[in-house]
């Protein structure tokens, strides 16, 4: 990484070209962190007309004093063939459709998307909305159209993620199977609430709040699934050009922990107010988490690791798993991992370590496996 401190040079001296010609002597795949005592906002508009689609800008600090922003370069995206476009701009336009229907024209713009939807694969679909991305929708925007163009298309990722057949020691097998665990217990977590809203009191809730107790726990765990994500399979995706998609799901991530936070401090503060001041807190959290980090999980499940899939060279996904098991794990440890390095390592939970070893290779499905 190349570091180039604004705060240094005289104002005067400040070019543009001379962040710039820094950057442009990067290799590919390298980073320029600028350190600046204002926001380079100018600079950014700068980069996106010069190198779009060959950087990535991200703020690690937004003052009041000091900003400092990683720039890295990465590998232009292929040159689309003139029929690709079209048909990358048909998405686009679609995809504007059902953003922009009312309640009135939706139905029919639905049924319009899914004879279109028909042949678009995952990767097609996340590099359509980073296009919309760029040319100015919000990342909330494209959050609340991902919901309804994910409705239209629930069948068609299904049947593409079905497709992937890959072995247990690979990466995105081993995310796909802690999503089980996690979708698992996050019915649990569903169930629960609905009993705790009929015990009425601490006393009378006394078992369910050690349920409760337990499954927090479990959801601050699997904080490291995510950590995995993020510093193992985005940073790659990144180099190879797809930027947005993960940039959204990193978002997600960082309002799921917020949420899981509140449930486990929930979980341990029983007793103090009333029952009702309680339920009122813990209940809108379990039920943002029962259905956000549920539609995540699908979201991941079939669009982000088919696209990851697709996009990263083989020889890099071994270097994933190397930064998999160095970061460790969450619900169990892959079978192919020795088992006291595994617990070296990953520093897994004495009521997390029974999954440890227990994963066999396509035989997860339909396990009953308590935690």
């Amino acid at each position: 990484m190349k570091e180039l401190d604004l705060k240094a040079v005289p104002v005067n001296e400040r070019s543009p070209d001379r962040i710039i010609n820094a950057w442009k002597e990067l290799a590919e795949g390298d980073t320029l962190k600028l350190i600046n005592d204002h926001d380079p906002k100018p600079l950014h508009y700068l980069f996106q007309v010069e190198f779009k689609d060959t950087f990535v800008w991200e703020y690690k600090k937004q003052g009041p004093d000091e900003w400092i922003v990683e720039i890295k370069k990465i590998k232009p995206p292929p040159i689309l063939s003139p029929e690709q476009k079209k048909k990358r701009d048909e998405l686009k336009q679609i995809l504007k459709k059902l953003h922009e229907a009312g309640p009135e024209e939706l139905s029919g713009v639905k049924k319009e998307a899914q004879k279109y939807f028909k042949e678009v694969e995952p990767k097609e679909l996340a590099m359509a909305e980073q296009e919309l991305i760029q040319e100015g929708t919000t990342r909330t925007e494209m959050k609340r159209l991902c919901d309804v163009h994910l409705e239209v298309m629930k069948g068609q990722l299904g049947s593409h993620a079905k497709k992937l057949k890959l072995p247990a020691s690979h990466p995105l097998t081993i995310c796909k199977d802690e999503h089980k665990i996690i979708k698992r217990n996050l019915r649990r977590l569903k169930a629960l609430l609905a009993k705790l809203k009929a015990a009425g009191s601490f006393d009378q809730a006394k078992r369910q709040l050690d349920v409760l107790k337990e499954l927090s726990h479990f959801f601050l765990e699997t904080e490291k699934h995510h950590q995995r994500e993020e510093k193992a399979i985005f940073p790659r995706l990144k180099a190879h050009g797809v930027i947005e998609p993960p940039l959204i799901f990193e978002e997600d991530h960082v309002e799921f922990m917020a949420k899981k936070k509140v449930l486990s401090e929930s979980a341990l503060a029983e007793n103090k107010g009333s029952y009702q001041e309680f339920l009122s807190k813990i209940g809108p959290v379990i039920e943002f988490l029962t259905t956000n980090l549920t539609d995540h999980i699908y979201k991941e499940d079939n669009i982000l690791y088919p696209m990851a899939y697709e996009t990263l060279d083989k020889s890099e996904w071994k270097e994933v798993r190397k930064k998999f098991d160095a970061i460790g794990y969450c619900c169990f440890a892959p079978a192919d991992l020795k088992k006291a390095k595994v617990s070296r390592k990953s520093g897994i939970p004495p009521n997390i370590k029974q999954w440890a070893g227990k994963r066999q290779k396509a035989k997860i499905k339909g396990k009953k496996l308590k935690v």
